[in-house]
């Protein structure tokens, strides 16, 4: 699905709340260019047009919500998403050090660790208690680009989608069909 086409029926769906749908002022084309630099891989094309649509959206505002949950996704700004990015590096050691293991096995597409060098945050809920991550940093059975989710207390991190293309279309569904629960004015 394309950004545009994503953005424009999710539009519709606050106007029809009543609410109304805020975005940062677009990120250039070259501090995108400067983030893919600084992470060191390609950003799939929908997400770069999502940043060229705003750089981030307003806090508490859902922009993305996670297929089969009723939590909406705030967007984070390129800044935010490296911010968020390097404090998952930060965090990582405490689980090596306390052999920290998720409470259900870890779905085979993702790559064991707590943070990989191909993991980049994109959306936050609750102040990173829970993320979207672009992940090219899969297993073999993975796909590079697939969508993952970080999850706080208990922790883990789990499959979401296969593609940010893919992550979009099971977005809007879940927008469409709970919109009550992700559009309120707040």
């Amino acid at each position: 699905m394309q950004f545009k086409d994503y953005l424009a029926q999710l539009t519709a769906l606050y106007v029809q709340a009543e609410v109304n749908l805020q975005l940062q002022a677009p990120a250039s084309p070259e501090e995108i260019a400067a983030l893919e630099s600084s992470y060191g891989y390609r950003l799939p094309v929908e997400l770069k047009n999502a940043w060229l649509h705003g750089n981030g959206g307003a806090t508490y505002q859902s922009l993305f919500a996670r297929p089969g949950y009723l939590t909406g996704f705030d967007f984070l700004s390129l800044d935010e998403a490296l911010k968020e990015r390097a404090g998952m590096l930060r965090s990582s050691p405490q689980y090596a050090n306390y052999r920290y293991e998720q409470s259900s096995p870890r779905d085979a597409r993702i790559s064991p660790g707590w943070y990989e060098p191909g993991w980049l945050p994109f959306a936050n809920y609750g102040g990173a208690t829970l993320l979207l991550i672009l992940d090219f940093s899969p297993t073999a059975q993975g796909q590079a680009g697939q969508i993952i989710t970080f999850t706080h207390d208990p922790d883990c991190i789990d499959y979401v989608a296969p593609s940010f293309d893919a992550f979009l279309s099971a977005s809007l569904d879940m927008l469409r069909e709970y919109s009550e629960e992700f559009i309120r004015d707040e």
